[in-house]
């Protein structure tokens, strides 16, 4: 195993996610082998049922899984964290959306093993059937390093006549300037809307733009560029307004999704099959709901990764850990474990998911009717993410969130703050 660069805080910060299933038949796993879980205890209840299929299926295999309270997460999370420096710990690592600090740099490090010789040895799986562009985003190198479970497309709904009043282009969104000035520009107007820094459709800024801010074999850092300084120009008005400005809440939709009487200039972003067409057909009762894209700075139909996992790389029970996740993807299809708040991988599932949003929207009590253009269009979008990504604490919490809001908040100039950002990714990557 390479020896790793990263720091316990930061490369090595991994947690388990709480998406856990279990299956069918597969690659037989050897006789006396194990298979070790630590998770929070409503993980554990929540799938019982599958642990008790994986047992079934590979009654060879004493399946551990030690657990932690809710309340605990932070001493499991360092208790996890130690183990996995010492060479120790769960032979399968899951992954929530925010249980991981940067997995590019751990997969760089050489914690997790490459999977591609157990994809290619079980019969029993086949990469027909999921969403090829999400599992090719756990791809680091040459190897599969990463399972992507789940994921999530980035787009925001609102109502065509609302913007059009206002003067927002709709025709000037298809790129990621073009959109994001059109969003900076309604700060200039009277009307209200959901903020988009507090409902966090760019507080992965960078991450969002697709763009490549660490070269982690080269240890180079790649931030300062002519398309980041007008981002975050943009980016410094937006972040004023969500700070400063009381009024500015989520105004444009109920806690439901639902449109509210008081007609606002809404745009709310969309998170998960259940909540964007709930609020589609709240707009459609009075008007027409328009879902926008959020591209790349060259165009792709973005989405992000928020539940995956991974295998220790120096784990002696690989295969059985293997199995497991093909369960995960297997059992999707039935919708085990799916909530409808994101994607799953696996196309099976996401039907299942669609069918299942489509059938509680309509048990609200009012609301308009949802189009097929409308449902075709989001169809598109969640089937055909052209770039998808991990998200990376570095340009988060870092980067959005750290380094750069004194220049935000007027106290340091752009070139100050880039400089400083600079210095620290420069020290972080190359740990």
């Amino acid at each position: 195993m390479r020896k790793s660069k990263g720091r316990i805080g930061r490369g090595a910060a991994l947690a388990l996610g709480v998406l856990l299933l279990a299956g069918s038949t597969a690659a037989e796993a050897k006789e006396n082998e194990s298979l070790y879980l630590y998770i929070e205890d409503s993980t554990e209840e929540e799938y019982r049922v599958v642990f008790d299929a994986y047992r079934e299926a590979y009654p060879e295999v004493d399946l551990q899984i030690d657990t932690y309270s809710s309340s605990e997460y932070r001493e499991a999370r360092t208790k996890r964290n130690t183990m996995l420096m010492a060479g120790e710990g769960p032979d399968l690592l899951l992954f929530g959306l925010y249980d991981n600090d940067d997995v590019y740099k751990v997969m760089d490090s050489g914690l997790f093993a490459p999977l591609d010789e157990l994809m290619a040895a079980d019969e029993a799986y086949s990469s027909e059937g999921y969403v090829k562009n999400v599992l090719d985003a756990g791809i680091f190198g040459s190897s599969q390093y990463m399972i992507p479970l789940q994921y999530d497309v980035s787009c925001l709904i609102s109502s065509r006549e609302c913007l059009e009043e206002i003067g927002f282009d709709l025709e000037a969104c298809g790129t990621f300037e073009g959109l994001f000035s059109q969003v900076a520009a309604l700060y200039d107007t009277d009307y209200s809307y959901r903020v988009l820094g507090r409902s966090g459709t760019f507080d992965n800024f960078p991450d969002k733009m697709g763009v490549k801010l660490l070269d982690y074999e080269t240890d180079e850092v790649l931030v300062d560029t002519p398309e980041m300084k007008t981002a975050m120009e943009q980016y410094k008005k937006m972040y004023e307004e969500c700070t400063t400005d009381p009024n500015l809440e989520t105004n444009g939709f109920s806690d439901t999704g639902r449109a509210i009487c008081e007609r606002t200039a809404y745009l709310a972003a969309g998170y998960g099959m259940y909540d964007t067409l709930s609020v589609c057909r709240g707009i459609s009762e009075t008007e027409t709901p328009v879902i926008l894209p959020v591209p790349t700075l060259d165009g792709r139909n973005s989405g992000a990764i928020v539940s995956s996992a991974a295998v220790r790389a120096n784990s002696e029970n690989k295969e059985n850990a293997w199995n497991m996740i093909r369960m995960l993807l297997e059992y999707q299809a039935q919708g085990v474990g799916l909530n409808g708040v994101y994607f799953p991988v696996n196309l099976e599932g996401l039907q299942y998911v669609e069918d299942a949003a489509l059938r509680d929207v309509e048990l609200y009590e009012s609301g308009g009717e949802i189009s097929q253009e409308i449902l075709e269009d989001y169809r598109r979008l969640i089937q055909e993410p052209e770039y998808v990504y991990f998200f990376r604490g570095i340009t988060m919490t870092d980067f959005t969130g750290g380094e750069m809001v004194p220049y935000f908040t007027g106290a340091a100039t752009y070139e100050e703050c880039m400089e400083r950002y600079i210095e620290y990714a420069k020290i972080y990557v190359s740990e």
